[in-house]
């Protein structure tokens, strides 16, 4: 009879050494893994920011009710600090917004209040940030948001009541076209619910008759305002911001002061780091055999082929800043006489890819053109007209727009604004058939 075997007993517990880190090749080939507990800080967004990042230039936030009032439980709830920017009689915090991106190579962003479940977009509010001494960001919010009337104006009061800095860019106004515009703002801070408590009156115009709205505004109210002197560019409009949010925060070179230089305002897009470093590897040229000169070898020798080396071609340079196809192209178009300005952007994502000239601001030739393309192919379509991209144009008392899709690339079109007192509209769009486009 065989002996039964034992019940094999557990083995011991053994320690494992840990290994040295590794570097070089043995980490590429087998990299660690690392856990990343917090969305947000994957997402590299502060836990204060309002909306979810959804790309480099938009932050999405879907809400159940209405825009502006889903935007205020959210300022109640998350207390971020930011600047407001709104309009009194010109269209100037866009611009502003441009100004800063474009030192720094990025793009005005956008947040966009979206109904849960359902993709059209309720408000769309234009911001940028601008970076603080500690490296901490703050965004500057424009007014001037894409959305209806009533929810537009409604926005606007949200962002300016719970703003640490509200700014009010005031343009050439009458004194009583002015005091009408800011009393339904001076009847929302006596209502209470206004936690902002500074208001900076930059007036871009005449700045005479400033002191009696002003007083009008912070009258019976906590809320500190203040009027600068004639801001004659936009450097000067964000010194003035730079300068009223720096005493706010007490020392202008403390950790929450912000760069008084418009250039400096905006940081430069972040390059992502690589997760590996590379090596240059040896690159073997295949060599072509030529054979000789014809001649009479001598018997019992065979001609060796003689090699001869492949020409490298040389790498093509890398691309410019301002220096596109596409930026000689918008010039060439703006250079039409009585042009004031033209924006080439992209008709499904209302991107601007190319800008010249002066106002409107770009992102806004690119949203209204884009819109209008719509509703002029929707009215095609309706009418049984064909699917067609159209090209139109509008003639107001002083300008003319043109709007038409660039010939050779689908998607892409160009919103052309013309003086109407020295252009001719039937030259222009001559003269625009003989630009060529881009390759």
């Amino acid at each position: 009879m065989a002996a039964t075997r034992p019940p094999q007993a557990w083995p011991d517990t053994q320690r494992v050494l840990q290994r040295p880190s590794r570097t070089g090749r043995d980490e590429v080939s087998a990299p660690a893994t690392q856990i990343v507990g917090d969305r947000e800080a994957y997402l590299g967004q502060a836990a204060s920011d309002v909306g979810r990042r959804i790309s480099v230039d938009q932050v999405a936030l879907f809400v159940t009710g209405d825009a502006a009032t889903s935007l205020q439980q959210q300022f109640q709830r998350l207390g971020p600090e930011f600047i407001a920017l709104h309009d009194l009689g010109m269209t100037a915090s866009l611009r502003l917004l441009n100004s800063m991106v474009v030192p720094a190579g990025a793009r005005v962003q956008r947040l966009s209040i979206r109904r849960q479940g359902q993709g059209v977009a309720l408000a769309v509010i234009p911001f940028v940030e601008v970076t603080l001494a500690d490296g901490s960001p703050v965004r500057v919010y424009s007014t001037d948001a894409q959305a209806e009337g009533p929810v537009r104006a409604q926005l606007a009061r949200v962002l300016l009541a719970h703003s640490r800095l509200g700014v009010l860019m005031v343009g050439d106004l009458a004194a009583r076209v002015l005091t009408a515009q800011v009393a339904p703002l001076h009847e929302a801070m006596m209502q209470g619910d206004w936690p902002n408590r500074d208001l900076l009156l930059v007036p871009l115009g005449n700045s005479i008759g400033l002191a009696a709205p002003s007083a009008q505004l912070g009258h019976n109210t906590p809320v500190a305002v203040h009027v600068t002197p004639h801001a004659a560019k936009p450097k000067h409009v964000w010194t003035f911001i730079g300068g009223a949010w720096n005493r706010l925060h007490g020392m202008p070179g403390g950790e929450r002061a912000l760069p008084t230089e418009l250039s400096r305002a905006v940081p430069k897009p972040r390059v992502p780091s690589p997760e590996a470093y590379t090596e240059p590897m040896p690159l073997e040229m295949p060599r072509r055999t030529v054979a000789p000169p014809a001649a009479t070898p001598s018997r019992g020798i065979t001609p060796m082929p003689v090699p001869v080396p492949v020409p490298v071609p040389r790498p093509m340079p890398m691309p410019v800043p301002g220096a596109s196809a596409w930026e000689a192209y918008a010039h060439r178009c703006a250079l039409i006489k009585g042009v004031q300005a033209c924006c080439v952007f992209d008709m499904h994502s209302m991107a601007v890819m190319a800008f010249a000239g002066d106002s409107p601001a770009p992102e806004r030739l690119a949203r209204q053109g884009a819109a209008l393309l719509a509703s002029m192919l929707d009215a095609s379509r309706a009418l049984g007209l064909g699917p067609t991209q159209p090209e139109t144009h509008i003639s107001t008392a002083h300008h003319h727009l043109l709007l038409r899709p660039v010939p050779g690339h689908p998607g892409v079109a160009m919103h052309l604004v013309l003086q109407a007192h020295g252009s001719n509209l039937t030259l222009a769009r001559m003269q625009l058939e003989r630009i060529s486009s881009p390759n």
